[in-house]
């Protein structure tokens, strides 16, 4: 379990390496995540699973869109409480991705599984959703060039034998 934690957090860092950054840190220090975490605190001000004023942007998966701000649905806006509680496990080791997710999730529909964060989220998630980490259209469009490229290139009939059946 450890390993495939350790592997996401790679793919992150070399995702973030290919976008310039040197490393996460610096990419949390650059002036686009700055402003992409502005723009989430100007459309939810409080956080998500408490009513205080949010301070974090937690990063709900960590795919090419979500890190450039193509869309933000992947970002959550907690405190600095909620994010510790949900990121820090009991014995003090960092959760995974998928359990700090699962216990936002959860802590946010106990304080109200109406709210804004949390409909949008599951309105629009169907479109990004994806098992392999990748975002979908990254997916799409690597789908889509394998298909070209086999329908682009010509046919190899050497193995095969034909057979020419008379009619008599």
């Amino acid at each position: 379990m450890k390993e495939r934690h350790a592997l996401k957090y790679a793919a992150r860092n070399e995702l973030l390496r290919s976008f310039g950054y040197r490393s996460y840190k610096s990419y949390l220090a650059s002036d686009e995540w700055k402003s992409l975490r502005a723009q989430v605190f100007a459309e939810f001000p409080h956080c998500i699973c408490c009513e205080s004023k949010s301070q974090v942007v937690h990063h709900f998966r960590y795919d090419s869109a979500t890190l450039l701000g193509v869309h933000r649905l992947h970002l959550a806006p907690l405190c600095h409480a909620c994010h510790e509680k949900m990121e820090v496990l009991p014995s003090g080791e960092k959760a995974t991705l998928s359990h700090a997710n699962t216990l936002m999730l959860e802590m946010a529909r106990k304080k109200n599984p109406k709210q804004l964060w949390l409909q949008k989220f599951y309105s629009e998630r169907k479109q990004w959703k994806s098992k392999s980490g990748v975002d979908a259209y990254s997916r799409k469009q690597a789908w889509q060039r394998a298909r070209e490229d086999a329908q682009n290139q010509p046919r190899d009939y050497s193995g095969v034998f034909w057979i020419k059946a008379r009619r008599r």
